[in-house]
């Protein structure tokens, strides 16, 4: 039996559509959210009023950094699989396409 049917057979068209919205929503909230957080907290943190003689010393040092390794770690793995796994449950839910049906001829 295929996990379309299973599910169909286990939930009604509401309730699956539910349980989609609150898998995305969880998994937004667990991928995204901490992300554009860090983001606008960094962005708002730096606001030099003039130049400061360390920053090109950060930039190559930074420069140096990321060319050197590259490395994938467990949480970008993890936030991949949910993002996958939204993706499934979505395309799961999502009704198979039916040949439309001619009218009887008269």
């Amino acid at each position: 039996m295929s996990l379309r049917r299973t599910y169909h057979r286990l939930f009604g068209y509401h309730e699956r559509f539910h349980i989609a919205v609150v898998l995305t929503i969880v998994v937004v909230a667990w991928v995204v959210v901490p992300r554009v957080v860090e983001f606008l907290d960094a962005a708002g943190g730096y606001a030099p009023t003039d130049y400061e003689p360390k920053d090109l010393a950060r930039l190559e040092w930074l420069s140096r950094q990321v060319s050197s390794t590259v490395r994938v770690s467990w949480e970008i793995v993890i936030d991949v699989l949910l993002l996958l796994l939204v993706a499934v449950v979505w395309l799961t839910f999502v009704p198979a396409p039916t040949p439309r049906r001619r009218p009887p001829g008269r």
